[in-house]
């Protein structure tokens, strides 16, 4: 765009000096010759633009629009040249691109330039005019510097915009803590243009908030860096010793602090909840020789709204104002807030293997133990048969038929699951085949009373099955019972699975319920309640929220 309106500028020169030729006439020719100069000048840094050329010297072009102008304007009436108003379009370039110091010069430069021109090609009285040749680098002066200043802001928030955006990127947990911190230092040093980055924070213990500091409680500390001598490198943080971190934290952990150098230096204190601003004492503040001297602004970091660290950004290239220690004050804000994501999500999934672990030893139980359980009394009443010399053969065969039959069981469901098939179609069939497995295998008669539709969602079809298996298991090994009753349906917006078996007369009042089943049901979100039914049998009933 800019290569665009320089090769437009550069054209509409030429035909404004056909149309109207300004005076001396004799220097007509110089004129023609240097705007074709800046025509062909124009054309090649286009071209090159378009091919995105990395020979471009671009932040230096505006200063060769400058030097271009300079004869233009010398060539062409001096003060009264109608390139005067080319000076606008480099002032322009030079503050939106570069900012506000790069627009600054170009317009100092312009405003010289022009009235030492101006000054040299002015012509003799009464035809110079003195009004012209004081107000035009007063122009140039008020509203480059304007312009600059406006440049200088967009650049500057443009710069702010792309700092935040890194940060967000950074929001991603399987970065980690110290990844995550050593990204938004080196963001932050390279956007000030500064020699180092220093951040330090309480160091965490597992399963402990972070504490305030300035607080009673002594503990260590945590020293990360982004120095500018290496931004690539992924410096782990070094701990330090509280002592040695009160070097850093001020006694005002609300305090922002600017710190210029010199004679004997300058210290501003900037209060970031009331925003005042009072002078402290250089001497008075130990970190100016941990930082050998070197200018730096600090400011305190927040944790729920409480001060837990402070960040140093030192020999900073930019000027830094009350603006920018606001918005630095955002940035650190964001970065706790994505730190503390990261920790949640670090707990969350320790908290997530941990209960996957306790699940996978109650699945090892339920599924794997019972029926090894179920074997092993098979197995002693074969051995007893053999000791007594009777024929075991067709007991053999059962157990195996069962063996064969469950391993058949598991294949399947899990084959079904893979499949995608919807629980509901595979989950009421499946307990129906283990249930006559199960009569077939311990002689109790196991009745099963289900509808076909049932409302039920993977983790909860695999986790009733376990629990049916490990409640038919107990009636097997607890009771005396002869059945058992399966009865599994939905009431009041909870799926409800009864197991009835008949109770032993020798017990009172129902005592007993079972712990993994209870385990199970609560981390569905539902309860287990035995109870004995009209009938005086014992009822296992779960109850889980659909």
């Amino acid at each position: 765009m800019i290569a665009t309106v320089r090769l437009l500028l550069a054209l509409w020169g030429v035909v404004v000096i056909y149309i109207d030729p300004p005076e001396p006439n004799r220097l007509k020719g110089l004129i023609y010759l240097t705007l074709l100069g800046y025509c062909v000048y124009s054309v090649v840094i286009y071209f090159l633009s378009v091919r995105r050329s990395p020979i471009l010297p671009f932040k230096s072009l505006h200063w060769i629009d400058l030097a271009w102008y300079v004869p233009l304007i010398a060539l062409s009436n001096g003060t009264n040249s109608v390139f005067f108003y080319f000076f606008f379009f480099v002032i322009l370039v030079a503050s939106f691109e570069w900012g506000f110091s790069s627009g600054l010069r170009v317009t100092v430069a312009s405003a010289v330039l022009f009235t030492i021109v101006g000054y040299v090609t002015a012509p003799a009285r009464p035809e110079f005019q003195f009004n012209r040749f004081l107000l035009r680098p007063i122009y140039l002066l008020a509203l480059g510097y304007l312009i600059a200043f406006w440049g200088g802001l967009q650049s500057r928030l443009r710069a702010r915009l792309q700092l935040m955006k890194e940060v967000t990127i950074l929001s991603n947990p399987r970065f980690g803590v110290e990844r995550t911190i050593q990204s938004a230092l080196e963001s932050l040093r390279s956007s000030y243009q500064a020699d180092s980055c220093l951040l330090i924070l309480p160091k965490s213990q597992a399963g402990q908030p972070i504490r305030m500091y300035g607080s009673s409680h002594e503990g260590a500390y945590n020293l990360h860096r982004a120095d500018q001598n290496s931004p690539d490198a992924r410096n782990p943080s070094c701990e330090i010793t509280e002592e040695v971190a009160r070097v850093f934290l001020t006694a005002s952990p609300a305090h922002a602090v600017i710190y210029r150098k010199g004679s004997p230096g300058e210290i501003l204190l900037y209060d970031t909840k009331t925003g005042d601003l009072t002078k402290g004492d250089p001497k008075s503040s130990t970190f100016i020789s941990a930082l050998k001297g070197k200018s730096c602004f600090s400011v305190p970091v927040y944790y729920r709204a409480q001060p837990v660290g402070r960040l140093y950004i030192v020999s900073g290239a930019r000027r830094i104002d009350y603006a920018d220690i606001e918005f630095v004050l955002q940035v650190m804000e964001q970065v706790t807030r994505v730190l503390e994501n990261i920790r949640l999500v670090d707990s969350l999934a320790s908290d997530a293997a941990g209960q996957e672990r306790r699940k996978i030893a109650q699945d090892i139980h339920d599924s794997v133990i019972q029926p090894y359980i179920g074997l092993q009394f098979g197995l002693a009443a074969v051995k007893q048969k053999l000791e007594s010399g009777a024929d075991v053969l067709n007991e053999v065969k059962e157990l195996l038929a069962l063996t064969n039959g469950e391993i058949a069981d598991l294949r399947n469901y899990v084959g079904g699951l893979r499949r995608g098939e919807s629980p509901r179609d595979i989950f009421v069939p499946a307990v129906r085949r283990f249930a006559s497995k199960f009569s077939e295998a311990t002689g109790l008669n196991v009745e099963v009373k289900a509808s076909d539709d049932l409302p039920i969602y993977d983790r909860l079809a695999a986790e009733l099955f376990q629990m049916i298996e490990e409640g038919l298991s107990n009636v097997r090994r607890h009771s005396t019972s002869s059945y058992a009753k399966v009865e599994i349906g939905v009431k009041d917006g909870h799926l409800e699975m009864q197991l009835i078996n008949a109770r032993l007369k020798r017990l009172g009042e129902v005592s007993f319920t079972p712990r993994s089943i209870a385990d199970r049901a609560a981390a569905l979100g539902g309860q287990t309640v035995v109870y004995a039914d009209e009938n005086n049998d014992t009822v296992v009933c779960v109850q889980i929220p659909l």
